[in-house]
């Protein structure tokens, strides 16, 4: 036994660190593990696009919130008492009673949960792939916290061009 590990010990390596037996020796991938952290941070900081209009942000609501949260932003249509989606009008109507740093408060709550989903995606699917921090705070701001019991959360009609 004790001539296998003096064996072991004394493998060839090649240049990259690779013993004969396939083994990596860590620290000789560092400088490359640190290029790649480095070229990751600078993809980081590439500007994010500007936020869209509202009225995309209304055709977004439409395309994938109306399941769980209703036309409206009830929550009253049966998939949205199925699931439990909340209720943006009540929230609405008790948002405009705020005000100060509670507001805020729950402004960046409610754009967090759209951001990150609730419970791993399970309950509520993350939509930050789709929507940008700024984007979620404007989709709060103008569009769930304006919603109104029976009123259609929806874009507004493109103009017609005279011809």
């Amino acid at each position: 036994m004790h001539g296998i590990q003096s064996l072991r010990h004394s493998e060839p390596e090649d240049a990259v660190g690779l013993s004969t037996r396939g083994r990596i020796r860590c620290w000789r991938l560092v400088p490359a593990l640190l290029c790649t952290l480095g070229a990751l941070s600078l993809a980081a900081q590439d500007p994010i696009p500007q936020p869209k209009s509202i009225n995309e942000l209304k055709a977004f609501f439409q395309n994938r919130c109306v399941r769980c949260h209703g036309l409206d932003g009830s929550a009253k249509d049966p998939d949205g008492r199925k699931l439990g989606g909340l209720d943006f009008t009540k929230a609405a109507q008790d948002f405009r009673e705020l005000v100060g740093p509670a507001s805020e408060r729950e402004i960046r709550t409610m754009v967090k949960v759209i951001r990150k989903g609730i419970f791993f995606g399970r309950v509520m699917p993350s939509w930050k792939e789709y929507l940008s921090r700024e984007e979620a705070d404007l989709m709060v701001r103008e569009v769930l916290l304006k919603a109104e019991p029976g009123r259609v959360i929806e874009p507004d009609p493109a103009p017609v061009k005279p011809s």
